[in-house]
């Protein structure tokens, strides 16, 4: 340490001394030894120190609040266009799944008829209700707030031939196979598709719930008095059927049934729009074709419910 307090290093004729300046830090530089003098390289000095005297003098703690509105705003904007494709994607998804469905039922209808001599079924217990008890679950309620126990009803005619288990057991899986995901029941309509929030005006809320099924069929194929063919009630056969079987309508998201309804009709003020498109959904041709369809448009060459012809 040298008389001035200033701390130094010898390196050769020279001496390397440091310069602390509080809140800045510390320079290294060239002394020059003189008998009983020391005389600083000035140039030396501040060509070090640059660096330190320009380096801030202070850590910034963290972001500034207009830094913090900017990231919420970009936040916000990306959101604003995610959010429409995922729920898009979430309504294809559920669509896709609802086709599916409706298919591996076709199957089953294929095999009833296979086994019935061509003839389409009908609920025995109650005729008048086949459109919805072709098939399906029961659905028996749980004590002490339990879910809801699901089940193939076994007086239903076509569950024979969705269940495939041999001990009795049928798996939940194959019991959803009458649910359709996107189901959220009947509620009243409205002059757009904007049914999101809509409350069902069914007890249990969805069709599935409360009848087993969210698919309903057409009724005019399962009892020949509402077919206009006879005054017999009986269920048809499929020599029965004069209508191009890719149109012929055998069941579909209920959504078919309230648009297709005569306008003052009871039932024409309700809807069962579930995929996004008011009255419109999927629905299983009696030669087991599914497709997506706008039911409230004429009856074209899209589908039809009439088992003779126009």
């Amino acid at each position: 340490m040298s008389k001035g307090g200033w701390p130094r290093r010898r390196s050769g004729s020279s001496t390397r001394r440091l310069l602390v300046c509080p809140g800045v830090g510390t320079a290294e530089f060239d002394c020059r030894e003189v008998p009983g003098k020391s005389r600083v390289n000035l140039g030396t000095m501040f060509d070090t120190m640059r660096p330190v005297l320009n380096r801030p003098n202070h850590k910034r703690a963290g972001f500034t609040l207009i830094e913090l509105l900017i990231c919420m705003f970009v936040v916000a904007v990306l959101l604003g266009l995610l959010l429409p494709v995922l729920t898009g994607a979430r309504a294809a998804g559920y669509r896709s799944v609802c086709a599916t469905n409706q298919r591996q039922i076709g199957i089953a209808f294929v095999l009833y008829l296979q086994d019935n001599k061509e003839t389409l079924p009908q609920y025995a217990n109650a005729p008048e209700m086949s459109e919805w008890k072709y098939g399906g679950a029961a659905i028996a309620s749980a004590a002490g707030g339990a879910p809801p126990t699901l089940m193939l009803d076994a007086s239903r005619p076509i569950n024979r031939y969705i269940d495939n288990s041999r001990d009795g057991n049928t798996s939940p899986e194959t019991v959803m196979l009458f649910s359709c995901p996107a189901d959220r029941g009947v509620f009243a309509r409205t002059s757009t598709s904007a049914t999101r929030g809509a409350t069902s005006i069914l007890d249990r809320g969805s069709c599935f719930r409360e009848f087993g099924t969210s698919y309903r069929a057409n009724a005019k194929l399962l009892d020949s008095t509402i077919a206009g063919i006879d005054e017999l009630s009986r269920p048809l056969k499929m020599s029965d059927i004069a209508t191009n079987h890719s149109r012929l309508l055998l069941l579909g998201d209920s959504a078919w049934y309230y648009a297709t309804r005569d306008a003052g009709k009871p039932d024409a003020l309700f809807e069962a729009s579930w995929h996004q498109t008011q009255d419109a959904g999927n629905m299983l041709a009696i030669d087991g074709s599914t497709r997506f369809v706008k039911f409230a448009e004429p009856e074209t060459t899209a589908f039809t419910l009439r088992p003779r012809g126009e």
